[in-house]
Protein backbone atom coordinates (compact mmCIF):
# COMPACT_ATOMS: atom_id res chain seq x y z
CA UNK A 1 0.00 0.00 0.00
CA UNK A 2 1.18 3.61 -0.75
CA UNK A 3 2.33 5.21 2.02
CA UNK A 4 0.29 8.70 1.39
CA UNK A 5 -2.81 6.52 1.03
CA UNK A 6 -2.14 4.99 4.46
CA UNK A 7 -1.12 8.36 6.15
CA UNK A 8 -4.59 10.22 4.92
CA UNK A 9 -6.58 7.27 5.16
CA UNK A 10 -5.20 7.26 8.99
CA UNK A 11 -5.18 10.83 9.35
CA UNK A 12 -9.21 10.81 8.37
CA UNK A 13 -10.34 8.13 10.60
CA UNK A 14 -8.38 9.65 13.47
CA UNK A 15 -10.45 13.27 13.10
CA UNK A 16 -13.69 11.35 13.01
CA UNK A 17 -12.81 9.56 15.76
CA UNK A 18 -11.08 12.19 18.19
CA UNK A 19 -13.97 14.18 16.91
CA UNK A 20 -16.12 11.47 17.80
CA UNK A 21 -15.08 11.20 21.13
CA UNK A 22 -15.00 15.04 22.04
CA UNK A 23 -19.06 14.81 21.01
CA UNK A 24 -19.63 12.04 23.10
CA UNK A 25 -17.62 13.67 26.01
CA UNK A 26 -18.54 16.95 25.81
CA UNK A 27 -21.25 17.95 23.89
CA UNK A 28 -23.65 15.06 23.22
CA UNK A 29 -25.80 14.66 27.03
CA UNK A 30 -26.37 18.63 27.10
CA UNK A 31 -27.49 18.82 22.96
CA UNK A 32 -29.80 15.66 22.64
CA UNK A 33 -29.57 12.36 20.75
CA UNK A 34 -30.81 13.76 17.17
CA UNK A 35 -28.32 16.75 17.41
CA UNK A 36 -25.59 14.66 18.28
CA UNK A 37 -26.13 11.94 15.73
CA UNK A 38 -26.31 15.55 13.10
CA UNK A 39 -22.90 16.37 14.89
CA UNK A 40 -21.16 12.68 14.36
CA UNK A 41 -22.14 12.81 10.54
CA UNK A 42 -20.81 16.07 9.67
CA UNK A 43 -17.49 14.69 11.79
CA UNK A 44 -17.01 11.76 9.42
CA UNK A 45 -17.74 13.87 6.64
CA UNK A 46 -15.20 16.75 7.38
CA UNK A 47 -12.64 14.10 8.35
CA UNK A 48 -13.30 12.33 5.23
CA UNK A 49 -11.99 15.67 3.09
CA UNK A 50 -8.63 13.75 3.47
CA UNK A 51 -9.65 11.94 0.50
CA UNK A 52 -9.18 15.32 -1.52
CA UNK A 53 -6.16 16.12 -0.14
CA UNK A 54 -5.05 12.98 -0.58
CA UNK A 55 -5.82 12.78 -4.05
CA UNK A 56 -4.05 16.83 -4.88
CA UNK A 57 -1.37 15.23 -2.95
CA UNK A 58 -0.74 12.53 -5.50
CA UNK A 59 -1.85 14.69 -8.68
CA UNK A 60 0.86 17.51 -7.63
CA UNK A 61 3.37 16.23 -5.97
CA UNK A 62 3.65 12.51 -7.49
CA UNK A 63 2.38 12.45 -10.78
CA UNK A 64 3.52 15.93 -12.47
CA UNK A 65 0.12 17.62 -11.92
CA UNK A 66 -2.07 14.76 -13.98
CA UNK A 67 -4.40 12.10 -12.24
CA UNK A 68 -6.99 10.21 -13.97
CA UNK A 69 -10.59 9.95 -12.66
CA UNK A 70 -9.80 5.85 -12.23
CA UNK A 71 -6.62 7.09 -10.36
CA UNK A 72 -8.11 9.58 -8.17
CA UNK A 73 -10.92 6.86 -7.66
CA UNK A 74 -8.76 4.41 -6.81
CA UNK A 75 -6.53 6.46 -4.41
CA UNK A 76 -9.90 7.57 -2.94
CA UNK A 77 -11.20 4.60 -2.10
CA UNK A 78 -7.98 3.58 -0.18
CA UNK A 79 -8.44 6.37 2.03
CA UNK A 80 -11.77 5.65 2.11
CA UNK A 81 -11.16 1.87 3.64
CA UNK A 82 -8.10 2.79 5.45
CA UNK A 83 -10.52 5.57 7.34
CA UNK A 84 -13.76 3.49 7.76
CA UNK A 85 -11.36 1.16 9.49
CA UNK A 86 -10.17 2.93 12.13
CA UNK A 87 -13.29 4.19 12.78
CA UNK A 88 -14.74 0.65 13.27
CA UNK A 89 -11.84 0.11 15.40
CA UNK A 90 -13.10 3.57 17.71
CA UNK A 91 -16.66 2.07 17.74
CA UNK A 92 -15.80 -1.37 19.19
CA UNK A 93 -14.00 0.37 21.64
CA UNK A 94 -16.45 2.47 22.28
CA UNK A 95 -19.29 0.25 22.61
CA UNK A 96 -16.86 -2.02 24.50
CA UNK A 97 -16.76 0.19 27.38
CA UNK A 98 -19.74 2.73 26.93
CA UNK A 99 -22.33 0.45 25.68
CA UNK A 100 -24.75 1.25 29.33
CA UNK A 101 -24.16 4.46 28.59
CA UNK A 102 -24.87 4.90 25.36
CA UNK A 103 -28.09 2.98 25.89
CA UNK A 104 -29.01 5.06 28.89
CA UNK A 105 -28.22 8.66 26.94
CA UNK A 106 -30.51 7.23 24.15
CA UNK A 107 -33.37 6.99 26.53
CA UNK A 108 -32.70 10.06 28.56
CA UNK A 109 -34.85 12.72 26.55
CA UNK A 110 -37.83 10.09 25.69
CA UNK A 111 -41.99 11.03 26.60
CA UNK A 112 -43.07 7.61 28.55
CA UNK A 113 -44.51 7.01 24.97
CA UNK A 114 -41.04 6.98 23.21
CA UNK A 115 -39.41 4.96 26.12
CA UNK A 116 -41.91 2.15 25.78
CA UNK A 117 -41.08 2.11 21.83
CA UNK A 118 -37.73 2.05 22.31
CA UNK A 119 -37.67 -0.83 24.63
CA UNK A 120 -40.05 -2.65 22.47
CA UNK A 121 -37.69 -1.92 19.51
CA UNK A 122 -34.18 -3.22 21.75
CA UNK A 123 -36.23 -5.97 22.86
CA UNK A 124 -37.04 -6.86 19.16
CA UNK A 125 -33.70 -6.50 17.80
CA UNK A 126 -31.16 -9.73 17.74
CA UNK A 127 -29.10 -9.84 20.55
CA UNK A 128 -25.74 -8.83 18.59
CA UNK A 129 -26.89 -5.63 17.63
CA UNK A 130 -25.37 -3.97 20.02
CA UNK A 131 -22.17 -5.64 20.40
CA UNK A 132 -18.99 -4.27 20.09
CA UNK A 133 -18.03 -5.87 16.57
CA UNK A 134 -21.54 -5.73 15.54
CA UNK A 135 -21.37 -1.88 15.65
CA UNK A 136 -17.92 -1.71 14.34
CA UNK A 137 -19.14 -3.60 11.61
CA UNK A 138 -22.01 -0.61 10.69
CA UNK A 139 -19.77 2.23 11.68
CA UNK A 140 -17.33 0.65 8.60
CA UNK A 141 -19.75 0.67 6.00
CA UNK A 142 -20.98 4.04 7.68
CA UNK A 143 -18.17 5.64 6.54
CA UNK A 144 -17.45 3.35 3.49
CA UNK A 145 -20.46 4.78 1.90
CA UNK A 146 -19.93 8.61 3.11
CA UNK A 147 -16.64 8.30 1.53
CA UNK A 148 -17.34 6.74 -1.69
CA UNK A 149 -19.84 9.71 -2.01
CA UNK A 150 -16.91 12.58 -0.96
CA UNK A 151 -14.71 10.30 -3.30
CA UNK A 152 -16.55 10.21 -6.40
CA UNK A 153 -17.18 14.14 -5.97
CA UNK A 154 -13.29 14.39 -5.37
CA UNK A 155 -12.29 12.27 -8.44
CA UNK A 156 -14.82 13.88 -10.68
CA UNK A 157 -13.09 17.76 -9.45
CA UNK A 158 -10.04 16.61 -9.33
CA UNK A 159 -9.02 14.66 -12.44
CA UNK A 160 -6.75 16.33 -14.47
CA UNK A 161 -5.08 15.46 -17.68
CA UNK A 162 -1.22 15.59 -18.00
CA UNK A 163 0.44 18.82 -19.35
CA UNK A 164 1.97 18.66 -22.72
CA UNK A 165 5.57 18.38 -22.57
CA UNK A 166 7.26 21.38 -24.02
CA UNK A 167 9.73 21.17 -27.24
Amino acid sequence: MKGYILKYGIAGGLISSILGTLNWLMVAQSIGVSASQALGYISITLSLLCIPFGVRYFRDKLNKGAVSFGQAFLIGMGITGIAALVMAIHSMLFFAFQREEFIAWQRQDLSPAELAAFNEQLAQMPEFAYTPWFQGIVMFFMVFLIGAVVNLISALLLKKEGRPLES
